[in-house]
């Protein structure tokens, strides 16, 4: 190029060099390729301005190459969640948040969850969800559905967020989970134990060697207190009992958003006597329902505590083998013997902990002792049906 009569070149390259993918850059490409940064020039104006215009481009270019180095991936995105629910939701609840992370995303799925969270497809999504769905765990990939979607939409706000404290980026635009159809439909349950079985599971959980002495009381004392969640109650410490006012204090953390509310629970006689026979084995420990003395009974020793007591000769009634349960349906077994003796619904879902929700609950009727009459009421009427359910035939045999 001529300014003012000066000449000025710019060097584009070698003749017969070798270009990208091994292509002999010969006489045809840098006749193209001069006439293409000529126009350039031309189109700049000069050639000053023309490598300046290179430059920015560089640097632009390179800006958006960081970023998008920078961009967090799905696992990433996923932990951040994680943290982000630390202190709304249940410590079992974010154990099975953080062993999803682990296991089903790290270990399963590592090849998508290492990448970028913008990049992930309703493909990848079903290729994580469908290891769970086909080996017949069709509940756990709804939940782990509901827990990726929920991630997305976190990632959607969190990086514009004033309060967050996570330097990741993930640049994303849409939530890929939200094209999956919801396919799976829980079975409602329906198991509850007939009066005979309540009270010969009462009577013969403590006498078995396979089923510990704590874990035994554990199931007598939810019984005792209108069908408590085990969860819930397993993981209060000895301060969380109040013996004068025989209350024991619950945080309720259901629902969508995992509120945590207090549950206060009214202490019966019967409740009070059996924290008496587990004070004298764990007393000198945190917590009263645990059989290591270093944390409270896992989440799911419950379980497997009944089916080890079904399967002695126990988990007989009457030659028959009693049809298989779980925790949940000792609570649901609770709950139908108040409706069964005139306990109102209301107060049933007080003791319960099924509550007052809502912008009501959370501005105003926000006092858990205010409720305190009412379940009082709720556990006494239930506790008066339940001493009929389990007296014996002890005395008439004696006749």
């Amino acid at each position: 190029m001529r300014i003012g009569g000066t000449q000025r070149r710019i060097k584009l390259g070698g003749l017969f060099d070798i270009g990208v993918g091994g292509r002999d850059l010969g006489i045809a490409y840098w006749r193209e390729e001069v006439a293409r940064v000529s126009g350039e020039v031309r189109q700049h104006g000069d050639i000053d301005r023309y490598e300046e215009h290179l430059r920015q481009s560089k640097i632009t270019e390179q800006k958006r190459a960081d970023a998008e180095a920078a961009r967090a991936s799905l696992a990433d995105l996923f932990a951040d969640y994680i943290e982000d629910r630390r202190d709304k939701v249940s410590a079992d609840q974010l154990a099975k948040f953080e062993r999803f992370l682990e296991v089903d995303l790290q270990e399963r799925s590592a090849s998508i969850s290492g990448l970028k969270a913008r990049d992930v497809l309703p493909g990848h999504v079903l290729e994580i969800l469908r290891k769970a769905w086909d080996r017949g765990a069709k509940g756990l990939a709804d939940k782990q559905r509901a827990w990726l979607h929920a991630a997305f939409a976190f990632g959607l706000k969190a990086e514009h967020s004033l309060a967050r404290a996570s330097a990741k980026t993930f640049g994303l635009t849409s939530n890929p989970v939200a094209l999956l159809p919801k396919e799976y439909v829980p079975t409602p349950g329906t198991r509850t134990l007939t009066d005979q079985e309540l009270q010969h599971f009462w009577g013969t959980i403590t006498e078995i060697s396979t089923v510990g002495p704590v874990m035994a009381r554990l199931f007598q004392f939810i019984i005792a207190l209108g069908g408590q969640r085990v969860d819930q109650v397993t993981r209060e410490p000895w301060e969380s009992y109040d013996f004068e006012a025989r209350t024991l204090r619950l945080i309720d953390a259901k629902g969508r958003g995992g509120v945590r509310r207090v549950h206060l629970v009214p202490l019966t006689e019967r409740a009070l006597a059996i924290l008496a026979e587990v004070r004298e084995i764990t007393g000198k420990h945190k917590w009263p329902w645990t059989t290591t003395g270093r944390s409270p009974i896992n989440v799911s020793s419950p379980v497997h505590a009944i089916s080890a007591w079904l399967d002695t000769e126990h988990g007989k009634l009457d030659d028959k083998q009693v049809e298989r349960f779980g925790p949940r349906d000792l609570r649901r077994t609770c709950s139908q013997i108040m409706q069964r003796n005139g306990v109102e619904d209301r107060l049933s879902d007080l003791l319960q902990s099924h509550g007052v929700s809502g912008v009501v609950a959370a501005h105003y009727r926000n006092n858990p002792e205010g409720y305190l009459p009412e379940k009082r009421r709720a556990v006494e009427q239930f506790e008066r049906a339940l001493s009929k359910i389990l007296v014996t035939d002890k005395a008439s045999e004696k006749k």
